[in-house]
């Protein structure tokens, strides 16, 4: 047996537990939730850890196509990253996928065959991690301009309404007095 069978055997509970640090970034009530319901209409913060993780789980497996890691990375970083979470908080699940594996397939730390295979898999965890930081950092951007750009939105609106408050009331147009005189005098001598 090799090692990767040894992780496909047992590859749905590596996922559920991987899973579970996720969610363990969120307060117990919470997480308890996103846990339970299934449905991802629901729960769409649960099935995006659940669609993540095993994406990522796979794409990890499956020789790392990189686009593919990053767009299931993705579900599971940006709600993070909207969130407030520190990158600390945001990113440690990817470093819990280490003991994880370790904890769910004992035999591959006690054999010296799969300590090879086991480095390799904390290099690709490693990799992992540091395209989680790169998404999680583009997202936080993201956010920071539409804050910037609602600030600005709502200064400028502002800004206006006392522009318009300063002016006091209008002038009447010149153009307009001059036409509105010439009508009147039109009108007067069609009478």
């Amino acid at each position: 047996m090799t090692f990767g069978d040894l992780l496909d055997a047992r590859l749905d509970a590596i996922v559920e537990r991987w899973g579970d640090a996720v969610l363990s970034a969120y307060p117990p009530d919470s997480a308890a939730l996103f846990r339970a319901q299934k449905d991802p209409f629901a729960n769409p913060l649960g099935a995006s850890v659940r669609k993540g993780t095993q994406g990522v789980l796979g794409a990890m497996l499956n020789d790392m196509d990189q686009e593919e890691l990053r767009s299931h990375l993705d579900e599971i970083i940006r709600i993070r990253a909207v969130q407030q979470m520190t990158p600390a908080e945001a990113l440690a699940f990817v470093f819990s996928l280490r003991s994880i594996v370790r904890e769910v397939v004992p035999e591959a730390e006690a054999d010296p065959r799969f300590h090879g295979d086991l480095a390799e898999m904390d290099r690709k965890i490693d990799e992992v991690a540091l395209s989680a930081f790169e998404i999680y950092a583009a997202r936080r951007e993201e956010v920071s301009e539409l804050r910037i750009n609602e600030v600005k939105r709502q200064v400028s609106w502002v800004m206006g309404k006392m522009n318009r408050q300063d002016d006091g009331p209008e002038e009447p147009n010149e153009d307009l007095t001059a036409k509105t005189s010439t009508y009147e005098n039109v009108q007067r001598e069609d009478l």
